[in-house]
């Protein structure tokens, strides 16, 4: 084997183990994170929990737990923030869906949700039907499973024509539609860019500019906006229930 093989294949050792070992320091992390919240210790789960984001790891369960710690300290615009964060990763979760609507009564902004298109009822079960982990499984094993089977025809196909083209069909099949659910989810096709209120009160102007005679209403700390457009330093957002205004960027953080 020669040096550069040599180099080549210590590196690639290092950089396993060092994924490793950061995987295991994360996962230390997280856990201590959750025994201090246990504990009561909020403000030390936060420390915890931010180290293991900080650490480029981000799940559904660690924006969750953010979002409960952040809710037990009071500061309802990160718990929003991150509820909502983790329910694009676990969308089917029915103890974070009572915490979202359990934070949303806290805020001060009582607005009242449009009702949605049916159509677009059934889009978002479709696409937030199944966890995020189980979608990806499975979209994995059909693709394998429809491969397999493609290469048993090509080489054995006096003992797997029928069969394996049935078993590749729908194995393919499956790995589109639900491929295509996955890609929907994970590239927030056809969602509107939606941002949560920072900052304990900001004035909502009619247009761009912080003229206090354009000011037409007040929004609080954890409301949710669908941002619209943007200048340099302002944003459109619409409200829930359908309000429209502008406000400067500073203020939100997007989800």
């Amino acid at each position: 084997m020669t040096r550069q093989s040599w180099y080549t294949l210590v590196t690639a050792g290092w950089l396993v183990l060092h994924a490793v070992g950061t995987g295991k320091a994360q996962e230390a992390f997280f856990d201590e994170g959750n025994q201090r919240y246990q504990q009561g210790d909020f403000h030390g789960a936060l420390e915890r929990y931010v180290r293991v984001l900080d650490e480029g790891l981000e799940s559904g369960e660690l924006y969750y737990n953010l979002g409960n710690t952040y809710f037990k300290i009071g500061q309802l615009g990160p718990a929003m923030l991150y509820y909502e964060r983790a329910r694009r990763l676990m969308p089917g979760d029915d103890d974070l869906r009572a915490n979202i609507e359990l934070a949303r009564s806290m805020t001060a902004d009582d607005i009242t949700i449009r009702p949605t298109f049916w159509l677009f009822r059934v889009v978002d079960w479709w696409v937030s039907w199944l966890p995020r982990v189980v979608l990806v499984w499975l979209v994995a094993l059909a693709y394998l499973v429809a491969m397999g089977a493609i290469v048993a025809v090509l080489f054995r196909p006096e003992h797997f024509a029928t069969w394996g083209r049935r078993v590749a069909g729908i194995a393919g099949a499956v790995t589109v539609v639900f491929g295509i659910n996955l890609g929907v989810r994970e590239f927030s096709l056809g969602r509107a860019e939606e941002a949560i209120v920072m900052v304990e009160e900001v004035h909502v102007q009619s247009a761009p500019s912080d003229d206090a005679a354009l000011q037409i209403f007040s929004i609080h700390e954890g409301t949710k906006v669908q941002i619209d457009r943007r200048t340099d330093t302002w944003i459109e957002i619409s409200l829930e229930d359908g309000t429209v205004g502008w406000i400067l960027a500073e203020n939100l953080e997007p989800i």
